[in-house]
């Protein structure tokens, strides 16, 4: 765990250090990626999108939320009840208006919760993602447990400013992905 949390530091601090023109720009290319990694799956229309918390410099997936309403896509996102620490799925639209909960994350303004089943893409945030797929997140274990109760047929896909690491610590909870889209391209993992 020592080792994480040295390697989340790190990958805050790379994070924090891209302006936020820079940011605008590698999440513009990331989602133009993400779209190019869809296109392998042309009958997949069950999308679930984290949204970004502004004070982590995330990926804005604002953009790739209305790319994938714009192409007809179902589109999904997680309302966290951190009392549980558990992640409850909500429909998205074109419509949907939010506001950030007491952690910053954006949340609707009025959920229409929805049950899991639908789902068959999960695009999952990130700190660090190594060559096998596995990833270092916030350290709070939010996605790793939604996607272990999503099952194994639904594709797992981080969104990275930066390139894959080597490797990176695993712990025996943890949930690999399946691919991982950056700003250049995207990484197909365990093929």
């Amino acid at each position: 765990m020592e080792e994480k949390e040295r390697l989340r530091k790190i990958f805050r601090s790379k994070r924090k250090a891209i302006n936020e023109s820079e940011r605008m720009a590698l999440s513009q290319k990331i989602v133009v990626q993400a779209m190019l990694f869809l296109s392998q799956y042309p009958d997949l229309r069950h999308v679930h999108v984290f949204l970004p918390i502004d004070r982590l410099h995330e990926i804005n997936t604002v953009l790739l939320l209305r790319k994938l309403l714009d192409e007809g896509y179902q589109v999904y996102g997680s309302v966290t009840d951190s009392l549980v620490k558990k992640m409850s799925t909500v429909r998205l639209a074109a419509d949907t208006r939010f506001e950030a909960d007491k952690m910053g994350i954006p949340v609707p303004v009025k959920p229409e919760f929805t049950p899991d089943l639908e789902i068959e893409l999960v695009f999952v945030p990130l700190l660090a993602v190594d060559s096998k797929g596995n990833r270092i997140g916030y350290g709070m274990g939010y996605y790793d447990r939604f996607l272990a109760g999503l099952g194994e047929k639904v594709i797992k896909v981080g969104l990275s400013y930066f390139e894959a690491e080597a490797s990176l610590p695993v712990d025996v909870h943890d949930v690999p992905l399946d691919a991982c889209v950056f700003p250049d391209g995207f990484i197909i993992f365990n093929q």
